[in-house]
């Protein structure tokens, strides 16, 4: 099959959880010579610099859409032009994104959250004018394959859009090249601190998090790393605490001497798809604290601490039990590698080749 896959998720080098995904999956996908890919990106070449050397072998094709993506996408929305018209049998979107195709071509999507309808507040204005243009209803019934990150997300697409969908689980791989003195060094971490890690915005529920984190009154910091929306970010009024550091956006590189350098992680988010943290935590042999109710209960099984995200006090007992976890680490680290980017990349081409 010759299947084209959208890299645009890849611009610009965000460590968001879809840009993980996105290149996490295309790495193993183009490993199946059987198939030729023509991955799809737009701007300059510069500004995939960071994944060129990625993404390369007989079997692959790299097509630039010399305009900036701004421009591309009011092309897609208002224009109906261009049509992405590469000869292709299938187009893989790793996210949701504008895109016309030829008739002929089919369309496979991956849908990692619906929290674009569930928690539209939490988004700023920009973010909600985005997902107005796309139509998220619209966009997922007029594709011809739609695949769900977890069993949560599939029921989700369901209820809220009516969608068939087929779940394919991410998987996880942590970079080996950490330097754990280095990486202390540079934070200036604590001895021994609980992890907070994720895009920093309202759904991932941090005010009620560090409001527990302080009621726990445990014998170690708080750390939290991670990208955010300045404009949506200023509006949390987060508590003030010596014992709670804020580092920003960190390496790929980096994660897993944060991880392996921590008590645990903690992720009590409001809404999830899927969540990568807590699985990549588990790669590490972490325990990790985390939303009842919510798909992280397919991830992270019996080696996770559940409790209410909208409850203080639920939060604060679970990091007391966080931090005296008797969970063995090489368990917990041998259920994590139950997920797989080989195998979720098999099976995302077995869906796309069942979509002709």
């Amino acid at each position: 099959m010759k299947i084209g896959i959208d890299l645009r998720p890849l611009l610009h080098g965000k460590a968001s959880g879809v840009a993980v995904y996105t290149h996490s999956l295309v790495s193993e996908m183009i490993k199946h010579k059987e198939h030729e890919f023509v991955l799809f990106l737009s701007g300059s070449k510069s500004e995939y610099s960071h994944i060129m050397d990625d993404f390369s072998g007989a079997n692959i094709k790299k097509v630039f859409w010399k305009v900036p993506n701004r421009i591309l996408n009011f092309g897609f929305w208002f224009l109906n032009y261009p049509k992405v018209d590469l000869g292709l049998d299938a187009m893989f979107l790793p996210d949701m994104r504008p895109i016309r195709l030829p008739k002929g071509t089919a369309k496979i999507v991956t849908c990692h959250d619906l929290s674009f309808l569930r928690f539209s507040r939490f988004f700023s204005w920009k973010s909600r004018f985005w997902y107005k243009l796309n139509s998220p209803k619209n966009y997922f019934r007029t594709a011809d394959k739609v695949i769900s990150v977890s069993k949560f997300t599939k029921k989700e697409l369901e209820r809220l859009c009516g969608v068939a969908s087929e779940v394919v689980y991410e998987g996880a791989s942590i970079s080996d090249e950490s330097d754990t003195a280095a990486v202390s060094e540079k934070y200036n971490l604590p001895a021994r601190y609980l992890l907070s890690l994720s895009t920093l915005e309202p759904r991932k529920n941090l005010k009620r998090v560090i409001e527990a984190f302080q009621k726990a009154k445990v014998d170690c910091d708080l750390v939290v790393a991670g990208d955010f929306d300045t404009s949506v970010f200023s509006k949390l009024k987060l508590p003030s605490s010596d014992r709670v550091h804020l580092i920003g956006e960190i390496a790929e590189t980096e994660k897993k001497a944060l991880y392996g350098m921590s008590d645990g992680l903690v992720y009590v988010s409001l809404y999830e798809g899927f969540g990568l943290p807590p699985l990549e935590a588990m790669w590490c042999g972490k325990p990790v604290l985390t939303s009842k109710d919510s798909p992280m209960e397919e991830v992270c099984g019996k080696y996770g601490v559940y409790v209410d995200p909208y409850d203080v006090a639920d939060i604060s007992a679970g990091i007391r039990e966080l931090i005296t976890a008797d969970k063995d680490p090489k368990e917990i680290a041998e259920h994590a590698r139950k997920f797989s980017w080989r195998d979720a990349a098999k099976r995302t081409l077995e869906i796309i080749e069942s979509s002709l």
